[in-house]
């Protein structure tokens, strides 16, 4: 591993003990000062902590450990509460009926101390050694609030009974440490459906797999698979790594990595990706990536550290969080001598500043962003849309522009060519054969048509030397002594070479909206190829769509103003700007940016990476290449740019969600202290509050499981007349901008 790569790997903790979000603040603190730690983000909701930078994992565990929390592998949800929960209700209830109807027999009253001991020390021991093990370091939180509520209790009740006191609240501290309990236990169970998405994934790769070795079917474990093996699936199986098919063919079932329900037509050189299921075909596929390689994994590990991000907008309650648990002890101490200093009996200043300890809850504050994002982030995946993190699903929800690339973004990128001339004095197959040779090595879209076009016709391929493709203009190399530049008429025109011969033919081409790319060996143009794309089949839907969120597309290409116009048109866009090369359309989205607006990009090429960086938010298309899609916020996995339109949706929904529990979380706390304080609240009822606001923030975050989005119809479909173009050059074509 080189020192770059040490000094930014990825390591995940899955923490125990953590009571609140001052806890996960806590822990934040103690790994960041871990040397060799450049970045430590600690989710509350999933008590998970990801940590960047090339500390050892010995290191962190160490540090966490030494703040009294525990590191596990697989993090035991809800066993404990569950049986804590058992214990306490059993116990609480017949120390509730004896206390609620007031019943008398020989030693009632030594029944419930005995009862409530066993509930307050028992099955409420956690809340104590919490708060003990964070007293030793002068430190507070939630446990500490429960500890003192429950225990100031059972110690006045006990006090009371040695001394024959007539007031006993045995019930009392029972039922706080009970219905916390029920709190905690109801959280668990709906904290672990927010991460259920994310595990449905990490479970669809399948434990084992068929192999051909030695001419013989074996049966191994997926992970004894090994790289260029070769794997039979039948109908029904899943498949079990990435790979190439060799023989048959089949369609295969993507949704859970696409969110596309329609089966894919799978044969001879197609990929298949693990965890996809096959419908029914026999295929055998050759092995190319297994493990943490494949895109499952991919997927799974960005969707995992997309949930253990933080949004923005945790940083206010993350504040509030860290001086929340001293900020109530505080004002519970105040409660207590103003009720003594306004003439009231101890027992009525206990239960009032009791009851400020217990209502008061920092849980729903930390659990009111990362639920949220947790769930958001799920529901994404599983619709084909992976977030990078939550910073991006927050800026998402913000966008007023969106912009488009045309070539493989708006169109399929699977350009035809329409027209070929040749005025060279060279033989036709000697023209295909020297472009088809120059072209073979390039990634754009033309390329693999040009190349097709000239096999098809016997042209040769040979190899050239001197390759180099310059971004936004074309490509150059050498072959056999002779120069070649091939790319739009803009870079054929900088290199001084004559167009003059072509002028009649292309301006009739120009009209007709196709792409031209021009060939000029040893200075001199030989040839031009007129290529035609069409839009993607949701393409316009998409548009439609984009516009339904009150957001403008603005389509960004390097192609001439007739083939931009006409694409526009077809799928809706109004605002289209031409002959962009990649500096040009990074300029354009500054200056939008400038304007105040918020800008997204949509995008799939090499040379949208620069744009895609530049953006507010990026999208890149999922068949695009790698520097797209790893420069991007969001993947659009299938590259259906309709997604983009759902994950603007999806993120509007979440940010709701998460000002609906922001909202819920700091006004319950505002009410709820002060009327405690005023005592209005008796203690077992304020227990009761706090256990179920913090469920309920996680109820109210698990309604993003099933969203859906859905767009109201725009009838304004733009007409000719009415599209807008800014052209930068228009004496020049410049199809080559995608390079």
């Amino acid at each position: 591993m080189t020192s770059l790569a040490r000094n930014n790997q990825k390591t995940s903790l899955s923490i125990t003990g953590m009571r609140c979000a001052s806890c996960a603040g806590r822990i934040e603190k103690a790994l960041l000062k871990v040397a060799g730690v450049k970045e430590a983000q600690v989710n509350f909701a999933t008590g998970q902590a990801t940590v960047t930078g090339s500390a050892s994992r010995n290191a962190l565990e160490a540090a966490v450990k030494a703040l009294g929390y525990g590191v596990e592998k697989e993090q035991p949800v809800l066993l404990t509460p569950g049986r804590r929960l058992l214990l306490a209700a059993v116990l609480t209830a017949p120390v509730f009926v004896i206390a609620m109807l007031m019943l008398e027999f020989p030693y009632s009253c030594y029944v419930q101390l005995t009862l409530t001991t066993v509930v307050v020390f028992g099955a409420g021991s956690e809340f104590f050694t919490g708060a003990l093990r964070l007293l030793r370091s002068l430190r507070a939180n939630m446990d500490t609030l429960v500890a003192m509520g429950s225990g100031s209790a059972y110690v006045y009740s006990t006090l009371g009974l040695i001394g024959c006191g007539e007031q006993l609240y045995f019930e009392t501290a029972s039922m706080i440490v009970t219905l916390v309990l029920l709190g905690r236990y109801l959280e668990a169970r709906a904290r672990a459906q927010t991460t259920r998405a994310i595990e449905k994934l990490a479970s669809l790769a399948p434990p084992t797999a068929t192999c051909l070795r030695d001419g013989k079917e074996v049966v191994v474990r997926a992970s004894e698979l090994q790289l260029r093996d070769r794997v039979i699936i039948r109908p029904g199986d899943r498949i079990p790594a990435d790979g190439t098919v060799i023989e048959g063919q089949t369609t295969i079932n993507e949704s859970m990595l696409t969110g596309e329900s329609v089966p894919v037509e799978k044969g001879l050189g197609d990929q298949v990706q693990a965890g996809t299921i096959n419908n029914n075909g026999n295929i055998v596929f050759e092995v190319d990536k297994l493990g943490e390689d494949t895109t499952l994994a991919h997927i799974v590990r960005l969707v995992r550290e997309a949930q253990s991000s933080k949004a923005p907008a945790e940083r206010l309650a993350d504040r509030v969080a860290g001086i929340f648990v001293p900020f109530v002890l505080a004002i519970a101490g105040v409660t207590t001598a103003a009720w003594l200093y306004l003439g009231y009996p101890l027992p009525l200043a206990l239960s009032a500043s009791t009851a400020v300890l217990l209502v008061a809850c920092p849980c729903a504050l930390g659990l009111a962003t990362p639920t949220a994002v947790t769930v958001g982030v799920g529901r994404a995946a599983e619709m084909g849309i992976l977030i990078r993190n939550a910073q991006s699903l927050e800026d998402a929800s913000r966008l007023d522009i969106l912009i488009f690339d045309k070539t493989g973004t708006i169109t399929r990128g699977q350009p035809s060519i329409t027209d070929f001339y040749n005025i060279s004095d060279m033989p036709e197959d000697e023209v295909l054969s020297i472009i088809a040779s120059v072209e073979r090595p390039s990634e754009h879209p033309f390329a693999r048509p040009i190349v097709e076009y000239a096999v098809a016709r016997n042209a040769s391929i040979r190899a050239v030397t001197d390759f180099e493709a310059i971004s936004g203009e074309g490509i150059t190399a050498s072959l056999n002594g002779l120069n070649v530049i091939i790319g739009g008429e803009r870079m054929l025109r900088d290199k001084g070479i004559d167009m003059a011969a072509f002028n009649s033919k292309v301006t009739g081409m120009k009209k007709a909206g196709k792409s031209l790319v021009f060939a000029a060996v040893n200075g001199r143009i030989v040839s031009v190829f007129a290529l035609q794309d069409i839009p993607k089949e949701k393409a316009g839907k998409a548009i439609e769509e984009i516009k339904a969120l009150g957001i403008e597309p603005l389509m960004l290409t390097g192609d001439n103003e007739d083939t931009a116009r006409e694409i526009a048109a077809k799928v809706g866009i109004q605002r289209f700007k031409a002959y962009m090369r990649p500096a040009d359309k990074v300029a354009e989205l500054r200056q939008e940016k400038d304007k105040g607006k918020r800008v997204g990009m949509v995008g799939d090429g090499i040379n949208d990476a620069p744009v895609l960086a530049a953006a507010d938010v990026s999208f890149a298309i999922g068949t695009g290449t790698d520097i797209a899609i790893e420069t991007s916020q969001i993947t659009l996995v299938k590259g259906d740019i309709k997604k983009a339109a759902e994950a603007v949706a999806l993120s509007r929904r979440t940010m709701k969600i998460i000002k609906q529990n922001l909202f819920w979380a700091f006004s319950y706390n505002i009410v709820a202290i002060p009327l405690a304080a005023m005592g209005l609240m008796n203690p077992m009822i304020a227990a009761g509050c706090m256990a179920f606001s913090s469920v309920l923030v996680v109820f109210n975050s698990l309604r993003l499981k099933g969203y859906q989005p859905a767009f109201e119809t725009v009838n304004n479909a733009p007409t000719r007349r009415s599209l807008k173009c800014c052209n930068l050059n228009k004496s020049n074509t410049n199809i080559y901008a995608r390079r």
